[in-house]
């Protein structure tokens, strides 16, 4: 029985240095195919500045949670499958198709890119500024680019004046600009769920 309880005890530490190792390793892999994301970039291409109230609605709708601040994950596992993340992961996808090289990268490669560049920001970018940047150059349906030119074409009114449920209409346009097209029931219904959602 002592045997076998040391040998269960030695095999656990051989699978946790082994796990300890990969861990490691994939984490020097995945650091290596980051894209340092320049800060002063991101805020020259940015045209609209949310206020703390709407980057709370927008978190809630991309991030699952109105808490729009980001977590840094030690362990790559967690970060793959959270939402939490999500607004540093879209901030990578715009930051990286816009560069030179983007068009020449492998789908698997660009993955792995974009998911690496998304913890880069998530330890170096302020939070605020990559909500800021996304609503500046997210697609909003209908060939308009950016939120003011959303809310110019879907309520003719400048962003700043939008109402909470107009804004959360627009926010489901980032999340998915053809599920939830403005001419559909569906972002109507979504819209009305968020906003008794948030404001219960």
């Amino acid at each position: 029985m002592k045997k076998l309880t040391k040998f269960i005890s030695l095999f656990s530490i051989i699978i946790f240095c082994l796990f300890l190792t990969f861990h490691i390793f994939l984490n020097i892999f995945i650091k290596s195919k980051e894209v340092k994301v320049d800060e002063k970039e991101l805020l020259n291409k940015t045209t609209v500045f949310l206020t703390d109230r709407q980057i709370e609605i927008a978190s809630y709708i991309l991030n699952n949670q109105q808490n729009p601040k980001f977590n840094n994950y030690i362990f790559l596992f967690f970060d793959t499958f959270s939402n939490r993340n999500q607004v540093a992961y879209l901030t990578a996808q715009i930051y990286i198709s816009e560069l030179d090289f983007s068009n020449k990268i492998k789908s698997i490669d660009k993955q792995i890119i974009e998911f690496s560049t998304k913890r880069y920001i998530t330890k170096n970018i302020d939070y605020k500024l990559c909500y800021n940047y996304i609503f500046s150059q997210a697609y909003f349906g209908n060939n308009q680019y950016g939120l003011e030119n959303g809310s110019q074409y879907y309520f003719k009114k400048n962003y700043k004046n939008l109402t909470e449920k107009e804004f959360v209409s627009l926010c489901l346009l980032v999340k998915n600009p053809i599920f939830y097209d403005l001419s559909k029931e569906r972002n109507l219904e979504e819209s009305e769920r968020i906003y008794q959602k948030i404001n219960g």
